[in-house]
């Protein structure tokens, strides 16, 4: 029987790309993965219908939805144990957020368990949903020959080995294209040495410290993006999350996944507008970072008492008037720098419930405050390694006097961390930033 879609034609000639050499095993970057997986995606799109009426309600053009009632139905269907592993996989991942980055995650770990022809053949079981999904006349799965084409093809895919990175995914949203993606485990210790910036989601290393453990061998480089600490994904991740791990597994191994920003020479592809929003280029990177998005890990942990450690600088103390709240946030930094008060060196401690703030050796306690008695925080846009905070001489609600401290931190990373812990704590804090 001759293959009469020009799409199974491509499915074909992949297949053959794919076992010609003889390979034992198929991994990410064989010349033919990436024009199979396109395929996979087109002949699973041809002819799916716009609109359809599931159980999910009225669904948009995209393939996730029949593999998820596949999955809701499988008892009915009597799904094996690879195939709803696969799906599963797909559904507990922290790496995809749309319906197509899921199908796309889906067809690598169903190529992996060697499931998608088994996933196919039971969609064909149930004509009536096959033809609510697909359209007879322009689709390959709506058209018996077509399709059982299809399905002999997808056997031939079983005997290839398939040898994929699956946690390689938080790009699938975007693209089918992959950057190299890196394990490492490095020795425990107190600075890795990386200055990292969050954007669009992602955390992308802009600066590596010489001599530090990060940058031994060049394993971690600028450009690259940090994509698990300890096998939870950073994709989209808290910005606390980063120094909540730290803290975690502080004095243990750190493992640490990347997606490389640099492959063969140039660019990841879907990281070229990052990178021009930060000014990284491969050579010379640490002269063009600007300053505004570096997010330095300026900061320790204590792991006796749960507690986050910065070292600042105090620049004033004022008193307040409580209804003023975020107006006074601006008068006292602006005060503050006007006045060129005399500064000293602090220690702040940031715990669930309090802050404590103490002079430089931590022999004297200048501050202790529950985060109910902070009435408000925040930095001015034009000073962002500046910030300030009020509290009050009791719980906020009740107390009759307020004062304002200004402190200065040595980048906006540590001023970042220092707010959202504030803000996790009360939520009743006035977070401007």
């Amino acid at each position: 029987m001759s293959v009469s879609h020009p799409l199974l034609k491509k499915l074909k000639g992949h297949i053959y790309d794919l076992r010609k050499d003889g390979e034992t095993e198929v991994r990410d970057h064989h010349p033919a993965m990436l024009p199979l997986c396109h395929t996979l995606e087109e002949i699973f799109q041809t002819g799916l219908k716009t609109k359809l009426n599931t159980p999910f309600g009225l669904m948009k053009k995209d393939y996730w939805f029949w593999i998820q009632f596949l999955y809701e139905q499988r008892e009915k269907y009597r799904l094996p144990f690879a195939l709803v592993e696969a799906i599963e996989s797909v559904q507990n991942s922290k790496k995809v957020y749309t319906n197509l980055g899921r199908s796309r995650l889906f067809i690598r770990s169903a190529l992996s368990k060697k499931v998608l022809q088994t996933i196919v053949k039971l969609l064909l079981i149930d004509e009536l949903f096959l033809f609510s999904a697909y359209d007879p006349k322009s689709s390959i799965l709506g058209d018996d020959i077509m399709c059982e084409i299809f399905l002999s093809l997808l056997h031939e895919l079983n005997k290839v080995d398939f040898k994929l990175e699956l946690k390689n995914a938080s790009f699938l949203d975007e693209t089918w294209i992959l950057g190299e993606y890196k394990k490492y485990e490095f020795v425990p210790c107190k600075e890795m040495g990386i200055t990292f910036a969050y954007i669009r989601g992602r955390v992308v290393v802009v600066k590596v410290d010489e001599g530090s453990v990060a940058a031994e061998e060049n394993q971690i480089e600028p450009g690259d993006v940090l994509d698990e600490l300890y096998g939870k994904s950073l994709y989209r991740c808290n910005r606390g999350l980063i120094s909540a791990l730290a803290n975690k597994y502080r004095g243990l191994p750190i493992y640490l996944s990347v997606v490389k920003g640099f492959y063969v020479g140039s660019i990841y592809s879907p990281l070229k507008p990052i990178f021009e929003k930060l000014h990284i280029r491969k050579n010379n990177v640490e002269k063009n970072v600007k300053k505004e998005n570096d997010f330095t890990q300026e900061f320790s942990s204590d792991s006796s008492s749960g507690s986050l450690k910065f070292n600042l600088v105090l620049l004033g103390r004022f008193q307040v008037h409580s209804d003023e709240k975020a107006e006074c946030i601006d008068k006292a930094i602006s005060k503050a720098l006007d006045m060129n008060m005399e500064i000293k060196e602090v220690v702040m401690f940031v715990t669930e419930r309090e802050i404590k703030i103490f002079n430089e050796d931590e022999s004297e306690v200048l501050v202790h405050k529950h985060f109910s008695e902070i009435s408000a925080c925040g930095r001015k846009k034009i000073c962002p390694d500046i910030f300030a905070f009020i509290f009050g001489n009791t719980t906020c609600t009740i107390a009759d006097e307020f004062q304002c401290l200004v402190l200065r931190a040595k980048s906006p990373s540590a001023i970042a961390a220092i707010l959202e812990l504030i803000a996790h704590g009360f939520v009743k804090t006035h977070w401007e930033v």
